[in-house]
Order: C-alpha cells, then structure tokens, then sequence
C-alpha cells in the first residue's frame, strides 16, 4: 500500500504544481494595495492570492454615475463668428494736434492761439466726410462743429491756463478719447485795452513821441503808473502825474495816473515846460498856457469864449473887443486907448481871460478834462533802425508790443 500512497502524494504534488504554477507571480500583488484603502475593504482575504479574483475585486472601486462625461473645452463656433463679423464691421476714428501751444506751454506775448489737427480712420477705405469739433474746457460750454481743420482763439486778457480738445467724427462714429493740450496765456489783464498806437522818431525841430490809446468800457479804469515801456535803446517807467493843474501851486505828483475810455497818453521824449515830474492831463483852459509855454506834445486850443450875457454889463467897445478874441488868446491891449483907458474892460479881461481865471470858472465843470495826458520821459530812446517796443504793467506783463523802424546798414 505504501507504494499507491507514494504515487498518490506525487500526483497530488504535481496537480498542485500544475494547479498553482502562477504562484510565484504573487510579488506582483502589492502594487493593488496602492489602491485607496475603501477598495481594499471590498477584496475577500481568500482570493486575494487570485490575479482574476484581484481584478474582479477592483471593479467596485469606480463609482458608478450617471452624468455624461464632460466635452473638452472648445469655443463655442457662432460666438467666434460672431466677433469676427463685429471686427470687420468696426470703424474707429483718431484725432491729433498737429501744431498749436504745446503741452504745458506758457504764452506771454500774445492772447490769440491756433490750433491745427488731423483725424486717422480704420479702415482706411471707410467712406464718408470727416468733421471735428472743439472746445476750450474754460471758455465754451459746449462742443463747437468745424469742418476746418484749424481753429484760431482770442482769448481773454490775463493769467489763466486753458486746456484744448478736438475730437473727429465720420458717419456716427466719435473719438471717444480726444485730443488735449494744457496752457497758459501769462499776458496782463489789460492786454488789448491798451496800446501802443503810434511812435515817432526824433526829428531836428520835434522830440521823439510814443502814443499809447485806450479801448475801455464804459466806466473802466486803468491804473498805468508803473507800467514800463522798453526798447533796445532803453526804457521807461510812467510816473504819477496831476490831473487838475493848478495855476498857483504845483508840487510834483503824489497821484498814480488813472486813464479811462477814449484817452490818449503822450510820451514824448523832450523835457517838460512845467517843470520836471509834472506830468498832467489836459483840460480845456490849457490853451492859455501854450501862449507863454513851448510845449512838445501840441496843446489844442479850445478855451471857453466869454457869452454875450457875460459881458453884458461892460461898454459896447470892451464887448466887441473881447468878441472878437481868438479862443485862449491873451488879450493885448497896450495900444488900445479905448480898452487900456477902461478899467472895468481891463479888470475883466486880466482876471477872466486868462488860464487861473479859466481854471477858477471852470475847473468843477463835468467836462473841465480833456481826454489826453502830456507825459515827459525826458529821455530818447526811439531810433530810425527796426526796434520793437514792449509795454508792460506794474506786475511785468505784457500790455502790447509795437514794431517799427527800417534796415539800416551802417
């Protein structure tokens, strides 16, 4: 019997071989337990030695659902197509500044800017007329249409910064972001009010002369005294002057110049006859003074004649010689016997016909003041050659400038 149990135990072992011949294999295990450990728990500990019964074991581990698995990202076609239509249907429309004030620019010669600007539209085949429009952030309160390319501005007189914008337009499409410049007109707020009107040379016979006009309103006035008035060949500031003067007393001007609508300033390059510093305004007994005074700004004569009531009382011959005065002429009387002999003729004439008796008569008269002042710089400082003149106010800024003169090549 032992030889059959021999034999049985052999054919046991080599079923076994046979049976379990993939057992060396099992090294390959440990890479499931890498699983997560939920897995793990599903897998019966028998079976565990069974590549078949190991992958089996795994199948629970995928969580069943029943959502559909998500598309890749793409974009979506119409919308792309969408876009791509918007693009080719688009115009846009840029706006330049091509020359005017630049960027921070400060302007003190002038009140009067220009400004030039060009537009650039994408595509450039787009159809259509370009126009602009404008504005002066502090001075227009609303856009201003142009078709011009240029737009010239007066602005006011005085400090201030301005700043500039210009925006295109085609069709109905508007630069959204529009072209700017910021700057600063640094002239005196009397620019343009005042002006050099005229200069004149010095001649032999006459003095150098430079005329200074208004443009005021009505109502206005300028302070001037301080204001200085420059050349190549020197300068000048204006002094205070009077502007009642007095025929007993005066003293050299304490009083600034105060000049209103339609007056004229003289600056005359000679020396005053009344006396240096005492410049003055005209009045209309100034005419007595031209008799006896060598004055280099001419005096216009139109002293107020005596009326017939006036002179009423006097004889017919006093009448008819006072009547028959020229306006400011002094009368000369010595070889008259009828008048010399006639001491209410005579007493009337030396206190009336005169400039004190003008002035005490009609010195509170609304009119008494004419509209020009006589100032004396005592200096000369205007030549032949070119030159160019700058007027400034008391705070250096400037009123106006006058160019004259000629080439001279000496």
């Amino acid at each position: 019997m032992q030889p059959i149990a021999v034999f049985i135990i052999l054919a046991l072992i080599v079923g076994g071989f046979f049976y379990f011949g993939q057992l060396p294999k099992q090294e390959e295990i440990p890479q499931v337990q890498e699983t997560p450990s939920q897995v793990q728990e599903n897998i019966p500990p028998k079976t565990q030695t069974f590549l078949g019964a190991v992958g089996s074991a795994l199948k629970p581990a995928t969580k069943p659902t029943s959502e559909p698995a998500p598309k890749p990202e793409t974009e979506p076609a119409p919308e792309s197509a969408k876009k791509s239509t918007e693009a080719e249907s688009t115009i846009s429309v840029n706006t330049y500044i091509i020359s005017g004030p630049e960027e921070g620019e400060v302007i003190d010669e002038t009140n009067k800017v220009t400004f030039e600007f060009k537009a650039k539209v994408s595509p450039k085949e787009t159809e259509g007329k370009i126009t602009f429009e404008t504005k002066i952030k502090e001075l227009d309160e609303d856009w201003k249409k142009t078709s011009s390319q240029k737009r010239t501005i007066n602005l006011p007189s005085g400090p201030k910064e301005y700043t500039f914008w210009v925006r295109a337009k085609i069709k109905d499409v508007i630069d959204q972001t529009p072209a700017k410049r910021t700057f600063k007109i640094n002239t005196s707020p009397y620019f343009d009010k005042v002006k050099i009107s005229s200069v004149r040379a010095e001649t032999s016979s006459r003095s150098s002369l430079i005329t200074l006009t208004t443009s005021l309103q009505e109502g206005e006035k300028i302070n001037i005294t301080g204001w200085r008035i420059r050349g190549r060949e020197g300068s000048f500031m204006i002094p205070e002057g009077i502007e009642k003067y007095s025929p007993y007393y005066n003293p050299v001007p304490s009083k600034s110049i105060f000049i209103e609508r339609g007056d004229i300033i003289y600056l005359s390059g000679g020396s005053n006859p009344l006396g240096r510093g005492r410049n003055f305004q005209i009045n209309k007994c100034f005419g007595y003074l031209a008799n006896y005074r060598d004055f280099p700004i001419p005096i216009t004569k139109n002293c107020p004649k005596p009326t017939r009531e006036e002179i009423s009382h006097l004889n017919p011959c006093c009448q008819e010689f006072i009547l028959r005065l020229g306006r400011c002429k002094i009368p000369e009387y010595s070889s008259n016997f009828r008048i010399s002999r006639d001491s209410e003729c005579v007493a009337y004439l030396n206190k009336n016909l005169n400039y004190g008796g003008c002035y005490r008569k009609y010195s509170k008269d609304e009119d008494f003041l004419g509209k020009n002042w006589h100032i004396y710089m005592n200096r000369d400082f205007i030549g032949k050659s070119l030159d160019t003149l700058y007027l400034r106010d008391q705070n250096g800024l400037l009123v106006d400038k006058y160019s004259y003169g000629c080439l001279i090549c000496e």
